[in-house]
């Protein structure tokens, strides 16, 4: 008769302790807040610089009044394209791709 050997195939180290598990997990949670900390002190907008507040005024449509109209001298002013500060007006406003101006509505206009 034969006989066979049965081996334990496994970890051949022994599991870690669950308390370790939480101290490794804490340390690792520690030091990516550290690095983050870091990091956010090292952006250049954290010094005291000074930043250029948001040029913006507020426009009243006037009766009959197109969005090309109202972006004319915008776009002269700053040296964009018409069609560009549309597009502006269009996103800063909640306007859509295809808008219906009335008059009295108030656009806010970034430069």
């Amino acid at each position: 008769m034969k006989t066979m050997k049965i081996y334990e195939h496994g970890l051949t180290r022994p599991k870690r302790k669950p308390r370790f598990r939480m101290i490794r997990t804490g340390l690792a949670i520690a030091m990516a807040f550290g690095i983050g900390l870091y990091l956010g002190s090292a952006t250049p907008w954290s010094h005291a610089e000074t930043i250029a507040t948001d040029t913006a005024r507020v426009h009243i449509v006037n009766e009959g009044e197109t969005l090309w109209q109202i972006a004319g001298p915008v776009a002269d002013k700053t040296g964009q394209d018409v069609r560009e500060v549309i597009y502006e007006i269009q996103v800063n406003n909640d306007l859509g791709p295809d808008p219906t101006l009335k008059p009295g509505q108030r656009l806010v206009i970034r430069y």
